[in-house]
């Protein structure tokens, strides 16, 4: 869909911009859940290039222990493999913009999560490292030590309880508009999600930063039913 945003200044053709809707869950089955209020302090989509403020349908949150509001449970996924000896025992590389979501949600130096399995395959764990540096550049984020095996593809999170589904579970932005998270001055701010999905039909590749792993799969699909009442099936079981 075409969008004409000029408005104002000289007669004439403004800039178009496309715009595509995008379709998370199948068929008219989307269970909703009462609102959840998102933090826009918090909440960015950083692989959404040019408009990291709205996040997009298929963006997976999860619920800070402490404010109870709602954020990105994944702030983006490793590139890289990671060791426990050697010199990638103590580096995590990212994307790009996720290392600058990192800096900005987080801060330079901090601690974060990362959830994956050792090899393919394998059991998905989920540990806290302490970084000291982070190249916004290059995507590499120094750590202290990581003292395990993550496959490249592992989740990054924070440490603020958003990173695991917890005892509220995790919820989906379902089809639709993605969702602004800052105001008319790029200030963020705090919006109501009326309606987050917490079952239906899933178009798994539409899962914003979906693993190709099969366990870290299985490991995100039982986050994402552990809340009392969420009824996920993915389209995957059905290829």
């Amino acid at each position: 869909m075409a969008l004409n945003l000029n408005s104002g200044g000289l007669p004439g053709p403004g800039t178009t911009y496309d715009s595509d809707t995008r379709v998370v869950i199948l068929s008219g089955t989307e269970i909703l859940a009462r609102g959840v209020r998102l933090t826009g302090a918090d909440s960015r989509d950083p692989l959404n290039t040019g408009d990291v403020d709205y996040l997009r349908a298929g963006m997976v949150l999860g619920q800070n222990t402490t404010t109870g509001l709602y954020a990105p449970a994944c702030l983006g996924v490793t590139t890289v493999a990671s060791t426990n000896t050697g010199s990638l025992n103590t580096l995590l590389t990212v994307s790009a913009a996720t290392a600058v979501e990192v800096v900005r949600r987080v801060g330079s130096t901090g601690t974060l999560t990362i959830s994956g399995p050792p090899s393919a395959a394998g059991t998905v764990a989920t540990a806290t490292v302490t970084y000291t540096a982070v190249n916004t550049t290059t995507g590499v984020i120094t750590v202290s030590a990581i003292g395990a095996n993550y496959i490249a593809g592992s989740w990054i999170g924070d440490t603020d309880g958003t990173q695991i589904a917890g005892a509220t579970g995790w919820v989906l932005i379902g089809n639709g508009s993605p969702v602004r998270v800052t105001n008319a001055d790029d200030d963020s701010i705090n919006v109501e999600l009326a309606a987050p999905v917490i079952g239906g039909l899933v178009d798994s590749s539409q899962i914003i930063n979906w693993p190709t792993d099969t366990s870290l799969i299985a490991w995100v699909k039982d986050q994402l039913n552990s809340r009392n009442g969420s009824r996920f099936t993915f389209d995957d079981a059905y290829i």
